[in-house]
């Protein structure tokens, strides 16, 4: 179960994560019981250890690494392993610094009652006046927005010495996709603040436990909280389970097929050459508290 990665920016240099490995299945540790209770708690900066952060990692490159949907937007992701995981290394470092941010982890026991983490989701604070809100103000501090100052700088001096081209046409086309989605809300009044859920994702070991239900179902109950709308773009296998939270389809997002006829410009790696590819395909979808049950 995923959810496509929004942030776009490099892990910080405070958090030691493992050298780029191939892309695995994430390692499964014994669970005893399938139906374990799931335990979620709330990760940042501050108390991601590099234990963590390397699971994290190698969790999501091993949903990801199989997925069609992203294997479409990222054909070289297996020719290129470090690139790949270096992707996901700067949407999660990004996140960790970001106060408008909530990284959910999932955790369940296993054998020896330790808690593994077996999937993560990431719900951000978006809409005017995000990083005003006196939630988020209080999850920031000087330090964390200098962590920030210097992870924008190092990541376009990282850009520019060791620039990685071969997954640059798919960060531009999810980039463009979200544009999409953000003008629309923007332009719907009911959504002038909301949550939106960037990223999800469980360990292949452990899906179809309820792990990815619970973390969406986080974000709901947060939604309701704060008495604000929450909103995702789901793939094809996605959709079922958002909609079993609650969640209601908008539209239909096929922002990747140009049409050539009409002077659109085709790019490689941008855009899928079959008119009805599913890969293309997504559906923007949106949960509000204030007038769903």
């Amino acid at each position: 179960m995923q959810s496509t990665p929004k942030s776009h920016q490099e892990i910080p240099s405070t958090m030691e994560v493992q050298p780029n490995p191939p892309i695995v299945p994430a390692p499964a540790a014994a669970v005893t019981q399938p139906n374990n209770d799931i335990i979620l708690k709330i990760t940042t900066q501050r108390n991601a250890s590099s234990k963590l952060t390397t699971r994290l990692l190698s969790i999501v490159t091993a949903a990801f690494a199989n997925d069609d949907t992203f294997g479409w937007r990222y054909p070289n992701r297996k020719t290129y392993p470090s690139h790949f995981r270096r992707l996901f290394w700067r949407y999660l470092g990004a996140e960790l610094l970001n106060p408008s941010v909530w990284v959910v982890v999932a955790y369940l026991r296993d054998e020896n009652e330790e808690e593994i983490p077996v999937g993560y989701a990431t719900w951000q604070r978006m809409g005017k006046g995000a990083m005003e809100e006196t939630e988020v103000k209080w999850r920031d501090c000087w330090l964390q927005s200098t962590e920030r100052l210097l992870f924008s700088l190092q990541e376009r001096v990282t850009s520019f010495v060791s620039p990685i081209d071969c997954y640059k046409p798919a960060v531009n086309l999810m980039r463009e996709s979200f544009k999409e989605t953000e003008h629309y809300l923007a332009t719907t009044p009911q959504f002038e603040k909301y949550l939106h859920l960037n990223i999800l994702v469980v360990d292949p070991s452990y899906q179809r436990r309820g792990i990815g239900e619970a973390l969406v179902k986080w974000g709901v109950k947060k939604a309701r909280k704060d008495n604000i709308p929450s909103a995702l773009e789901a793939s094809v296998a996605g959709k079922k389970v958002y909609s079993k939270c609650g969640f209601e389809e908008m539209r239909v997002l096929d922002a990747y097929h140009p049409d050539v006829a009409n002077g659109g410009v085709w790019r490689e790696g941008m855009h899928c050459r079959d008119p009805d590819c599913k890969f293309a395909k997504g559906t923007f979808m949106t949960f509000d508290p204030r007038i769903q049950s």
